[in-house]
C-alpha cells in the first residue's frame, strides 16, 4: 500500500504552490487512493496500471461533458505531466445515502429524480465517437457473464446455503436471457449512492463523481443502484428520462442490481478487494422479498 506521506510528496513536487494544512487518506477505494486536502482538493492515484492508463484519457473527457451536463463533475485542475494522478477542487456536498434520502421531503426528492434524469439523458446521449475518441472501454457482457457464472460455482457455492445458491442460480438463468439490448452508450457504470453528492441547503443533487469505471455498455446500468431508495424513485427518473429506452430497460436494471452481491462476493477471490461478509449482507438484503417493489 502506498503511504500517506509518498503521496503528499508527489503533490508538493508536481505543484509546488498548492497550500494546505490537512490531508486526510481515504482508503476506501479499490481502484484509486485519495487525498482530500483541507476539504477543498481532491487527489487520486490509480492503485493499478489499468486505472492509470484510464486517468490519461477521463481527465480530457470529462472536460468535454462538463459542458453539457447539468450537474457538477470533476474538473482536472491539477494533472502533471506523466499523467500518474489528478486532482481537482472538491465539489461541496454530502453522499446522498439511503439514511439522507429518506429524511428528504417528497418535493426533494421529486426534483433530485428530476435532476438525475436530466443527467443520465445527456450523458447517455453522449456521442459513442466521442467515448472513442477518449479511449472508454467497451463493456463486454458475455465475457463478464461467463466469468460471473465460473466464479459463482467456486467461490460462493462452497460458503453459502443450498436454497442461497438456488437464489443465484435463478439470477443467472434469467440474466442469461438478457444478456442482448438494443443500443449501447456511454455510461458512468458505477452510480453508487456515495457517488451522487447532495447539497443540503437547497436539498438538490450538486454533483457526481467518480468516474474512472465509464464505459459504453447498457444504459440500464446506470439505473441499477438507484432501486436502493427505491421503486418510485426509479420510475419517476425514468419517466423524466429521455435516453435509449426500451420495453426491458427497468427489468435489465433490476438483474444488474441483483448482480452486484455475487460480484461482491466473488471479489476478494480474484484480487479485486471488497470483503465476502458486504458481499453476503448485501445479498440477503436484495434478494429477499420486497426489495424492488
Amino acid at each position: 500500500m502506498m503511504k500517506k506521506r509518498n503521496l503528499l510528496s508527489k503533490i508538493r513536487r508536481e505543484f509546488p504552490n498548492l497550500k494546505w494544512e490537512r490531508a486526510l487518506h481515504n482508503l476506501q477505494g479499490d481502484d484509486h487512493y485519495v487525498l482530500m486536502l483541507d476539504d477543498k482538493y481532491v487527489f487520486r492515484f490509480p492503485r493499478e496500471a489499468r486505472y492509470q492508463e484510464k486517468l490519461k484519457y477521463e481527465a480530457s473527457l470529462l472536460k468535454h461533458l462538463s459542458k453539457h451536463l447539468n450537474l457538477s463533475i470533476p474538473d482536472y485542475a491539477f494533472v502533471p505531466k506523466d499523467r500518474t494522478f489528478a486532482g481537482y477542487s472538491m465539489i461541496p456536498g454530502v453522499q446522498l445515502s439511503r439514511k439522507v434520502f429518506k429524511n428528504l421531503p417528497k418535493k426533494a426528492k421529486t426534483n433530485i429524480a428530476r435532476q438525475l434524469a436530466e443527467f443520465l439523458s445527456t450523458l447517455h446521449k453522449t456521442p459513442i465517437k466521442i467515448a472513442r475518441k477518449h479511449h472508454v472501454r467497451i463493456g463486454d457482457i458475455h465475457r463478464s457473464y461467463a466469468a460471473l457464472v465460473k466464479h459463482a460455482e467456486r467461490y460462493i457455492k462452497p460458503r453459502i446455503s443450498r436454497h442461497d445458491y438456488s437464489l443465484i442460480n435463478e439470477f443467472l438463468e434469467e440474466f442469461h436471457r438478457f444478456k442482448k439490448y438494443p443500443r449501447k452508450c456511454l455510461a458512468h457504470c458505477d452510480l453508487y449512492l456515495h457517488h451522487l453528492l447532495l447539497n443540503p441547503r437547497h436539498k438538490q443533487l450538486e454533483g457526481v463523481i467518480d468516474f474512472s469505471d465509464m464505459c459504453i455498455d447498457d444504459p440500464a446500468l446506470d439505473f441499477s443502484e438507484l432501486w436502493f431508495y427505491g421503486r418510485g424513485f426509479v420510475e419517476l427518473v425514468y419517466k423524466n428520462y429521455n435516453g435509449p429506452k426500451d420495453k426491458e430497460f427497468l427489468r435489465r436494471s433490476i438483474l444488474y442490481c441483483k448482480r452486484v452481491p455475487v460480484f461482491m462476493m466473488t471479489f476478494p477471490f480474484v484480487g479485486l478487494g471488497s470483503s465476502f461478509a458486504l458481499g453476503r449482507n448485501l445479498f440477503r438484503e436484495i434478494y429477499a422479498k420486497g426489495f424492488f417493489k
